[in-house]
């Protein structure tokens, strides 16, 4: 009875999914698979626009241009698999005059993507997966370089509770970045064990560069993470479910990458002691019939403890949501509502951070807008999400967002992108905390079998924490993209 919108998330997220091309031959060949993908995307920014001179008077709209190729090759045996992929990552015409200094900083991606290397036009190739899994008995081992998304280590038979799943549960706090035109992959292990009905994952890695990074081949020196989940694929007696438990460990030893928060910039500066972050949590989504559709509900939650330098760092996070989907109405509407927020740090002078630390999320899945993330944030939002026409899908969504703590940070950001950047920024909120009203539109379109277009556009109106620091409170933010899976 029950129908979602997945192709639709999936499109708008950026999550990669590369289709495979087995040989047709008799012999070893047969446990070859080939695959690649070509994504290309025009981007157009009208960001927030600077007070008059800081910057000159355009540098706030621009435009610019992708492309990513990704090719692999797969040897899969019963008990042993292999998996090799190559990316090129290329970028023209970022914008040179919007990466500003403090307060302001880069005026959107493209600028971002600019002040990692200071080159108009940038690209290169790298190695982004090499990993050998054995499987025997429901235990599986992996090793070398991979991606991980936390929150998929295992796929709900249910098609709602998948769709949920991959777009508003995976990723929140450690992902592939796969937005970014770069993305970030993981080297270590994987130790998984699946059984009918659970399933627990280990893992303990060292992130590659990535993200706004072109060059990442290499890891990033002194940042680690380690974690494990345990997994309850359905429960007895009960609706359609899934519910997790998890633990991460952020290991951070960078000394040349200066921590973000809301302490007096030289404070910051000399404090080079390491970020150590245990973050503790899960989540629980269900669906049922009712009526003539369906209804779903899930929830997910953090605390975090640890050190920040030389601060204490005690935080929290949750996530609270519901939908109604209508599969027998014409385009099939699937309307949802959801309440996301996390803490923030009401007094810079107590030797305490209370700033909710989002690690190395996939941010851009629950803000796609990206000119803000889950850290001292509010979030209360509604969207609609339907089937326009055959093989086409549509989104539409609104979003006010706050801030938790008026004396704490409007940051955005992915998490750590090379040895030197933190990976996250802040503006000062001014003790302000209304940030923006957010309205935003995607569509995707499946053109033919191996081709896909995608469009979306949305326009911020910001509020008082966007006037405190800029001059223009609106802005938009869209693009065009195409993707060719071979």
């Amino acid at each position: 009875m029950r129908t979602t919108r997945q192709a639709l998330f999936v499109a708008i997220v950026g999550t990669v999914v590369i289709a495979d091309v087995v040989p047709a031959a008799a012999d070893w060949r047969d446990h070859v698979t080939l695959s690649a993908q070509d994504r290309a995307r025009a981007e157009f920014v009208d960001y927030f626009r600077p007070p008059p001179g800081a910057a000159s008077s355009d540098a706030h709209r621009y435009a610019f241009y992708a492309n990513q190729l990704r090719a692999g090759l797969r040897l899969l045996f019963p008990h042993v698999d292999l998996g090799v992929e190559i990316q090129d990552t290329r970028l023209v015409h970022l914008p040179d005059d919007a990466s500003l200094g403090p307060p302001i900083g880069n005026l959107g991606p493209g600028a971002i993507y600019f002040a990692h290397t200071h080159d108009r036009d940038q690209g290169e190739p790298f190695l982004k997966q090499a990993h050998l899994t054995l499987r025997r008995s429901g235990i599986s081992v992996e090793v070398g370089r991979f991606e991980y998304r936390d929150g998929l280590e295992t796929l709900p038979g249910d098609r709602t509770l998948l769709a949920l799943k991959r777009t508003r549960i995976a990723e929140r706090l450690v992902g592939p970045f796969g937005y970014t035109h770069v993305t970030r992959s993981f080297d270590g292990t994987r130790l998984s064990v699946d059984r009918a009905d659970w399933n627990a994952t280990a893992f303990a890695t060292r992130p590659t560069a990535g993200g706004f990074e072109v060059s990442a081949n290499r890891e990033i020196d002194g940042v680690s993470l380690a974690g494990i989940a345990l997994t309850a694929k359905r429960l007895p007696h009960a609706p359609p479910a899934d519910a997790r438990l998890f633990y991460l460990y952020y290991e951070d030893d960078r000394r040349s990458a200066v921590k973000v928060d809301n302490r007096a910039p030289a404070l910051r500066a000399a404090d080079t002691h390491h970020v150590g972050v245990h973050s503790f949590g899960g989540h629980a989504m269900t669906v049922v019939d009712a009526g003539p559709g369906a209804f779903d509900a899930l929830v997910w939650a953090v605390l975090q403890r640890g050190t920040w330098g030389a601060l204490d760092h005690r935080a929290w996070a949750y996530a609270l949501e519901v939908g109604y989907q209508l599969p027998r109405v014409p385009t099939g509407p699937w309307l949802r509502a959801g309440y996301d927020r996390s803490s923030g740090d009401a007094d810079p002078g107590d030797g305490d951070h209370r700033t909710f630390f989002q690690v190395l999320p996939t941010a851009r899945i629950y803000a796609q807008f990206p000119f803000y993330n889950l850290m001292n944030d509010e979030d209360l939002f509604a969207q609609l999400i339907a089937e326009p026409f055959a093989r086409a899908s549509l989104r539409v969504d609104y979003h006010w967002l706050r801030l938790t703590e008026g004396r704490d940070l409007w940051y955005a950001g992915g998490g750590a992108t090379n040895d030197d950047v933190f990976g996250f920024s802040g503006i000062a909120a001014h003790g302000r905390r209304e940030l923006a009203h957010v309205i935003e539109c995607g569509i995707d379109v499946q053109v033919v079998e191996r081709l896909s277009a995608s469009a979306y556009y949305a326009h911020a109106f910001g509020q008082g924490v966007v006037g405190a620091t800029f001059a223009g409170t609106d802005a938009s933010y869209g693009y065009v993209e195409l993707t060719l899976r071979y």
